[in-house]
């Protein structure tokens, strides 16, 4: 289930922040916090979403077969990032234009690697770029990669394929106008 939150958005930033909660034993004082398996969604002008295994797995799903470096072949469940994306509250069901077409999605992982496509990109009716939210390989939750992870299966490298994600962000990268 999508879950909402009141919390004040950010400037046109989605953002899937990771969440922590603190243990059954930090109740008690002890300061342990625990991961939670989800990710915050946030778009100005829209209320936070909450994401989880169990949101993402009720959005439509394809699978891609496709190795990544030296590992073999395996089958990864996936959603579009379009889908995340408009379920967030970007608008993607029209074509970009104008100041959209400035815009870039960043998407960052645990150990602050970070990768970037323009929101043309993205676009079906524009890049129409296969850029995938992972939640399975092999059938199974993704362990040591996960919860999430990016797959790019047109790149001919896997150098956008990013492990643990924690961030999207969905940028204006307009500059100034100049006099």
């Amino acid at each position: 289930m999508w879950l909402h939150s009141k919390a004040r958005p950010l400037s046109f930033t989605l953002c899937f922040g990771l969440c922590l909660r603190a243990s059954a034993d930090a109740a008690g004082g002890g300061g342990v916090t625990t991961p939670v398996q989800t990710r915050r969604v946030v778009v100005q002008g829209k209320p936070p979403l909450i994401i989880d295994a169990a949101s993402l797995s009720e959005m439509p799903h394809r699978e891609v077969k496709a190795g990544a470096h030296h590992e073999p072949e395996s089958i990864w469940r996936a959603v579009r990032s379009e889908d995340v994306l408009q379920h967030a509250g970007v608008a993607l069901e029209q074509p970009l234009h104008g100041k959209e077409l400035a815009s870039f999605v960043r998407v960052s992982a645990a150990d602050q690697y970070q990768v970037v496509f323009g929101l043309s990109d993205l676009d079906p009716t524009l890049g129409a770029a296969e850029v995938l939210l992972v939640d399975q390989r092999d059938g199974k939750p993704l362990a040591a990669d996960g919860p999430f992870r990016l797959l790019v299966p047109g790149d001919k490298r896997p150098a956008r394929w990013v492990r643990n994600v924690t961030a999207i962000e969905v940028v204006d990268g307009r500059t100034p106008a100049q006099p």
